[in-house]
């Protein structure tokens, strides 16, 4: 992390990896990421995503001088200076616009019915989660009064691992405790996802096409500009 002088007060990145980090193109952002000066580099590794969180927020909960905590994993792309754009924006809990990392590559809100399409969502300003609405937690900014407010343990610890669904409990509890979520439309994480790139013919011509397993997700065709 990269701490630079701004007015902002410092907090606690928590960053969350298995044993061994995923992606080293995230690794980099978070060595770039810019950070108020006197943060807490809180990253807990292991294979329980939701006990890690917890000891990154407990962390900074000891600390009365942290009045933040902002979320993140291994497998995201961002610029340097997210999080000083997410606490402009001065709201209590606030994230930014993320998509998930399998097809439909939709963004990771669910809302009662299912998922949130990216096309429903305005294209800048704040989106405020609705009723029933949750998020994921990738760039989730949470002002210390939001976390004073909370039970303990801050994740469901039993969400953990191959559910897959501690940050959705989690954005829920929040919501829960009467505290609106807001999502970014301006500023915005790329999903880091797995996919193979393979050449295929298409309409007489070479494609590429891109595949999250077995499943298909679109076929491109290549394009080169202009000598």
């Amino acid at each position: 992390m990269h701490v630079v002088e701004t007015p902002h007060p410092p907090g606690a990145v928590c960053m969350a990896t298995g044993e061994i980090a995923r992606f080293a193109t995230s690794l980099q952002c978070y060595h770039r990421l810019q950070v108020p000066n006197g943060s807490l580099d809180a990253w807990h590794a292991g294979v329980l995503v939701a006990e890690n969180l917890n000891h990154g927020l407990e962390a900074m909960m000891a600390m009365p001088s942290l009045q933040w905590a902002w979320i993140m994993g291994d497998d995201h792309v961002y610029p340097a200076d997210l999080l000083l754009r997410l606490l402009d924006r001065g709201v209590d809990v606030v994230a930014p616009l993320c998509l998930n990392r399998y097809p439909p590559l939709d963004p990771s809100i669910m809302t009662p019915s299912g998922q949130k399409h990216l096309e429903d969502l305005p294209t800048s300003g704040l989106y405020k989660l609705g009723t029933g609405e949750t998020c994921g937690d990738a760039g989730l900014l949470i002002r210390r009064n939001v976390l004073e407010a909370l039970e303990r343990p801050f994740y469901d610890r039993l969400r953990s691992g191959s559910f897959k669904s501690e940050d959705q409990a989690f954005t829920g509890k929040l919501q829960d405790s009467g505290f609106a979520i807001w999502i970014d439309m301006e500023h915005t994480i790329g999903h880091i996802a797995a996919s193979a790139v393979q050449p295929v013919v298409k309409n007489g011509r070479w494609a590429i096409r891109l595949t999250g397993g077995a499943k298909h997700i679109i076929d491109i065709e290549p394009k080169r500009a202009p000598a």
